[in-house]
Parts: C-alpha cells; structure tokens; sequence
C-alpha cells in the first residue's frame, strides 16, 4: 500500500514539475500608482489579486516608490512581500521626493537585467525600456521586457515602439514585451509590429482601459518565438486602477523533429 502511494505522489509531483516547466502564465498592469480612480490606496488588494492568480511574472507600470502621493510607501516592496516574488524596479523619473516608473515581479530568478531610455525628442515625460532575463525551471532564460510609452506624444510613441522593436526582434532567448502602448491596435504603428510579433489579444474586443472602450495594454510574443499563445483574459476588476489588468498563458512549443 505505501508502496502505491509512493508511486502515485511521485506521479504526481512528476507531472506538476512538467506542466509548470512547460507552460508561462504572464501579467501586465498599470496599476495607476496603488490607487483606483478615486485615489484610494489599492496595493494590498493588487497584492491578493497577483497572488491569486499566480502569474509567473508580472509587468507593472506606474509604480511608486516612497513618493509624497504614495505616503513615501514603497509600491513594489509591498507587492513583493505579498506575493512572495523576486522585483526588479525602474525608474523613469524622480517624483515627489521619491521614483516612479515601471517594475517586473517574477516567480524564479532575475539573473540579469537592462534599462533603456525611450527616444523623448518632445521632451515630455521621459519613459524606459525594462528588462528582466528570468532563469526558469526548464532551464531557458526568458527575456521579458516592459514599457510604459508616451500618452502626450504621438512623434515620442511612435519612435518609441520602433525602439523596443529593433532592441527586442532578434533575441536570443525568448522574448516577451508587455505593457501600456497608450494607443490602440488599430494605430499603423502598432499594426506595422504584427509583421513580426504576435499580440495575445488581437482576437479580443475587451477594453483595458476602465469606461473608455480603449484597449492599449499589451502582451507581445515574436512570431519566431518558441512561444505560443494558449489562452488571453483581462481580468474585470475595475475597482483597483484605472486599467484593467491583462493575463496570457503560453506554452514552449516542442522542438520539432528532424527528419532522415
């Protein structure tokens, strides 16, 4: 009888450590500083959301850290400790005696990271390019990458996705790029992307953006990638920011066999 149930908790243990080598549960969102749109504090909730749903890594956007607004809280400390995730944060500004600017939380390992800074020959806000190389089970390094582009600026956007798009297209590892594009799937400069990145929610007609309609919040994969795309959600929780977060779950497609 022991010897049964051996077998079957090595089964299952067995099986649980494939599925999750095999399989990458991504988050992106912009959590509008811990606050929903009436300005009260919401990390702790975000905190239980991320933890509920498990993702393996998480792109956020306008984080705080100990700023005045934030009560010189830091945003992704908290986060970290509620979700029990290693975080990588990076600043776009210095704000209100404190940073602000965008974050990666993961399950496994950051063994390396970048910080890149987005064309701004408008001089609006200045935004960046954060990269975290996550070492995962299955032994592949992932490059996931997060930006926050321009709102103001439609000349600094478009220069911006043409940056993250050159600096992303010929990766090594497998690469993922989330984020708050700040305009929708239908600008040219976006659809110039699909030549050769898949966007997870292209088949969606759900807003991320709360009581406008907008979708701007984006998970891309290369077309090359190993990658594929099994399922895309956003999440309906409007209460907490004023985006809505957005989960896509992918798979690492099996080397394919050559032939004699």
């Amino acid at each position: 009888m022991r010897e049964c149930l051996f077998l079957v908790l090595l089964c299952i243990g067995f099986f649980q450590e494939t599925t999750a080598q095999s399989t990458l549960t991504i988050l992106t969102y912009n959590i509008h500083h811990g606050t929903n749109t009436s300005e009260h504090n919401t990390i702790v909730q975000i905190g239980r959301l991320i933890r509920e749903y498990s993702p393996d890594i998480v792109a956020l956007q306008e984080v705080d850290s100990v700023t005045v607004r934030s009560r010189k809280q830091d945003h992704l400390g908290q986060l970290a400790r509620l979700t029990s995730m290693y975080p990588l944060f990076g600043k776009a500004i210095d704000f209100q005696g404190g940073k602000y600017g965008t974050a990666i939380l993961s399950k496994y390992p950051i063994i390396a990271s970048q910080k890149m800074m987005l064309p701004n020959p408008d001089k609006t806000e200045q935004r960046i390019l954060l990269c975290a190389y996550v070492e995962m089970p299955n032994g592949k390094t992932i490059r996931f990458c997060n930006a926050h582009l321009d709102s103001e600026s439609p000349l600094n956007r478009n220069l911006q996705l043409t940056f993250v798009d050159k600096t992303l297209e010929n990766s090594i590892q497998p690469v993922l790029w989330c984020g708050d594009f700040n305009t929708d799937p239908d600008d040219p400069e976006v659809e110039k992307l699909m030549d050769h990145w898949v966007d997870a929610g292209k088949d969606s007609h759900t807003s991320t953006l709360v009581g406008t309609g907008a979708r701007i919040d984006y998970v891309l994969s290369l077309k090359k990638s190993e990658l594929e795309l099994t399922r895309y959600r956003v999440l309906n929780v409007p209460k907490l920011s004023d985006h809505l977060p957005v989960l896509a779950t992918y798979r690492f497609r099996k080397p394919k066999k050559s032939g004699k």
